[in-house]
């Protein structure tokens, strides 16, 4: 087993995964791809792998810094992610640059994970530019991006640039199975988490996952009123804040694991403070990702419903059929589904742009209680 096992679906990480095991090392790196692409995940393989105590450039998987790292609980791997719209120069000085210039603390290399780079305002761009340039051996900065025309060319010039694609629906499948997944659940989650291999592994191996995606999925037919969609706004956002406080649970194990590593040698202090400055944007992370996942799910479910009215077969809901098809035979418009669709896509933009959450996902619901209120007689879920 090595931290690649995961990801062997896709062609492009194993070619990634070879440059990595020989030793081609480049210190920059840009991995660009579409949600579910896999960026991610082979960043922290590839942190994992220069880092591992067992098997160096490989990555086996299993021992502290691999499972530390895969975990995001390692003090030479740092993550950086946007606070707000955008990643400020201020957080590119203090997470990125400060740190380079130290030695790590228990690594072979300190890594620097910088997630949504194209969320990088310009002059956050140019300050990383000079560290591009002049990168110090035992530092390796891995950039992921969905949106390659908002880098600028400077920056690009610098990586080393790997395109990666989502997998194969069929792929997904067949790799879930071999987790033990069933035929059945294992097509499902292929076929609604579109190519992304490790939120289907997350889907069907974490109960609260799928609890809270039934939980979505009662929605439209429960928007009969005003009432009804506040209600169940108030549950959407009261689920991202649990799943912020299970989270805020784990972050003081991690806190507590990484003083035992650490003790109170140099520049513990810097580690923790910007171990704190992490988990703040974790925790808002956390909320996005659930609000965000509640946002697809009822988008998907009208996306289907539109999709089985013209005859077409790809429905990623597949086992909300019946329901589907009652939809798709409802007297609601083409129109009506279009726009609760773009309803759900503009309240998923706008919590990206620090939009207040609650009042985000109020307007969204009531939108859709507007433009498609829950039918009589709809199917009982299998």
């Amino acid at each position: 087993m090595t931290v690649w096992d995961p990801l062997r679906g896709n062609v492009t990480i194993l070619a990634l995964e070879r440059q990595v095991s020989t030793g081609d090392i480049a210190h920059s790196w840009l991995l660009l791809g579409p949600r579910g692409a896999g960026k991610t995940s082979a960043s922290l393989a590839m942190a994992a792998s220069v880092n591992c105590l067992v098997a160096p450039a490989v990555g086996c998987g299993e021992c502290s810094s691999c499972l530390r790292i895969l975990r995001r609980r390692h003090p030479d791997v740092h993550h950086v992610s946007a606070e707000g719209a955008f990643i400020l120069v201020d957080q590119i000085r203090e997470s990125v640059i400060a740190i380079a210039s130290r030695s790590p603390f228990e690594g072979r290399r300190k890594v620097f994970i910088i997630e949504e780079a194209d969320r990088m305002n310009p002059s956050a761009q140019n300050a990383l530019l000079k560290t591009l340039e002049e990168p110090f051996e035992d530092t390796l900065i891995i950039l992921l991006s969905a949106r390659e025309e908002e880098l600028l060319d400077t920056i690009k010039s610098r990586c080393r640039i790997v395109h990666l694609q989502r997998v194969a629906e069929e792929q997904i499948a067949t790799m879930l199975e071999r987790e033990g997944t069933s035929p059945e659940k294992a097509l499902l989650a292929a076929r609604v988490c579109e190519g992304d291999f490790q939120r289907a592994l997350v889907l069907v191996s974490s109960p609260s996952a799928w609890e809270r995606r039934s939980l979505w999925l009662s929605i439209p037919r429960r928007l009969v009123s005003a009432v009804d969609a506040l209600d169940a706004a108030a549950e959407i956002v009261t689920e991202a804040r649990t799943a912020a406080k299970e989270r805020e649970g784990e972050q003081k194990a991690e806190v507590t694991e990484l003083a035992e590593a650490m003790g109170e040698g140099r520049g513990t202090g810097s580690v923790r403070t910007a171990l704190a400055k992490r988990h703040r944007r974790e925790l808002r992370r956390t909320e996005e990702a659930v609000l965000s996942d509640a946002l697809d799910v009822l988008g998907s479910f009208y996306r289907d419903a539109l999709a089985l009215r013209a005859g077409g077969e790809a429905v990623a809901n597949l086992d909300r059929l019946d329901e589907l098809r009652t939809w798709a035979n409802s007297p609601t418009s083409d129109a009506a589904f279009v726009g609760a669709i773009e309803a759900c896509v503009a309240a998923r933009s706008a919590l990206f742009k620090n939009a207040n959450v609650a009042l985000t996902i109020e307007n969204a619901l009531l939108e859709l209680a507007r433009l498609v209120p829950a039918i009589a007689a709809l199917p009982t879920p299998k």
